[in-house]
């Protein structure tokens, strides 16, 4: 096989989501060339969507093919980076749908209030157990105390750090609350927030918990609104931007070289099978979990080597539903559900009021997911569809559209919503996560210190990665 040479740039930027979008855009604003290589065949990573397309009667009815976010969607008000980047390509957002009462499905019970809870209450508390909801009520004022602990930043040199690492967020929860109902609350938690990937509370390290509560508070509300057209149509408008020819997809890469001792001014080689790409500094914005498939020479030191093997990827398949119209707000209810049903444990209103149908995006994560992987592509679908009908009522069991995105078998990218830290993982290799190695630079939204597993937070590290690079390079 032949390799081909390119011609040199200032900075590579392996690539091509969010972060890495943000990253190759800011370094060419101020001059420097710059090539984005992406493996997939297009850009986006974990923000992309489609259109779907809806038979004609339905059209008659005034519902138009929608665009469905197959990764993230939300936005909040305090995410200032990555809303400024919306209104830079003038994105409209609206409100996220939520007039009406949140379902509740806990055990064999069903109930239906004018509030919500996820990390914190809001509203009405559900019709539990007074009991139940005074245990998860006094369980979180020592979560939130405990988390207030924390300074802002990576966690691991916090002079606590050792020791909350070593517990599990399961070990916590079985310390502090004492009814199933307030063990839920926290597990659930744990299962539908972006930053714990999402995780299961066995797996992922009690620190990194409550560093997410710290640094990504569901009391700063991520998910307020949408976004008019979907989330998915910024990637390709950034890889416009920077111009055809600084954007390489198709191509994976498969080793990172540098040779400190090289008197060219481009001592390091980014290489796929396809060509060589020297240049002077290389921004790698991958999760770690992909990071360990690349080969880097010097090698990476071993903290960060074991940070790329240890911190997985989150176990989720997110799938959204079509109908002719938001049929549930007619039963006064959100479109928001939540409860311990056998596979989707969170859905929500996703509809567009622009394009008049109705879309609700349902969430199979942690084991759920693993338990439905499993299944054939109908009893897929008829499994979300009966746990909806459950939820919201029985036209839940006749969509226009099921559309299924399997996170963790997506190549190139392994799961959703972002990578998360086992028990112990921060306080050895924590350093490792921000430290670049020679001339290579690590950007992702995993890397952020602020919003991290969010568009924000991958917003935020592409910036910053830029930043330092440049520092570098000057």
């Amino acid at each position: 096989m032949t390799v081909l040479p390119n011609a040199p740039v200032d900075v590579v930027v392996v690539g091509g989501g969010l972060s890495g979008l943000v990253a190759a855009r800011t370094v060419q604003a101020t001059g420097r060339s710059v090539r984005l290589i992406e493996a997939a065949t297009q850009v986006g990573g974990r923000m992309g969507g489609q259109r779907v397309p809806i038979p004609a009667e339905a059209r008659t009815a005034g519902c138009r093919d929608p665009w469905i976010d197959l990764g993230g969607q939300w936005v909040g008000p305090t995410q200032t980076r990555v809303l400024a980047l919306l209104d830079r390509f003038d994105i409209r957002r609206f409100e996220s749908p939520h007039a009406g009462e949140t379902v509740l499905f806990f055990g064999d019970h069903r109930c239906t209030f004018a509030g919500f809870f996820q990390g914190f209450p809001e509203g009405q508390p559900p019709a539990v157990p007074p009991a139940d909801w005074a245990d998860a009520m006094a369980a979180l004022e020592r979560f939130q105390a405990l988390a207030a602990r924390l300074d802002e930043g990576h966690p691991h040199r916090h002079p606590v750090a050792a020791e909350l690492d070593r517990s599990s967020f399961q070990d916590w929860i079985d310390a502090n609350t004492h009814t199933p109902f307030a063990a839920w609350y926290f597990a659930y938690f744990c299962r539908a927030v972006g930053f714990l990937g999402p995780a299961e509370p066995e797996e992922v390290s009690l620190l990194h918990v409550l560093w997410g509560q710290r640094t990504a508070p569901q009391a700063e509300h991520p998910e307020l609104e949408l976004l008019h057209g979907g989330a998915g149509q910024l990637p390709a408008l950034l890889a416009e931007e920077l111009g055809e020819t600084a954007v390489v997809t198709g191509e994976p890469v498969l080793a990172v070289e540098e040779d400190p001792a090289a008197a060219s001014p481009f001592p390091v080689t980014v290489r796929s099978e396809r060509a060589a790409h020297p240049c002077r500094a290389v921004i790698v914005a991958m999760p770690p979990a992909m990071v360990a498939r690349l080969h880097f020479s010097p090698e990476l030191p071993a903290d960060r080597r074991e940070l790329n093997a240890a911190m997985a990827m989150g176990a989720c398949a997110k799938v959204l539903v079509v109908y002719q119209r938001p049929w549930w707000r007619q039963r006064r209810l959100a479109g928001i559900a939540i409860g311990d049903r056998p596979w989707v444990e969170l859905c929500a209103d996703s509809s567009d009021p622009e394009n008049g149908c109705g879309v609700l995006a349902a969430f199979v994560v942690g084991h759920r997911y693993r338990r439905w992987a499993a299944l054939d592509a109908a009893q897929r679908r008829q499994a979300v569809l009966d746990d909806l009908a459950a939820y919201l009522g029985p036209e839940a069991l006749d969509p226009l559209a099921v559309v299924e995105k399997d996170w963790p078998t997506t190549q190139f990218v392994g799961g959703a919503f972002a990578g998360w830290m086992p028990p112990g993982l921060w306080s050895r290799c924590g350093e490792a996560l921000r430290r670049p190695h020679g001339r290579v630079f690590w950007a992702g939204t995993e890397v952020a210190e602020r919003w991290p597993g969010f568009f924000d937070g991958a917003v935020r590290s592409g910036e910053e990665a830029a930043a330092a690079v440049l520092a570098r390079l000057s």
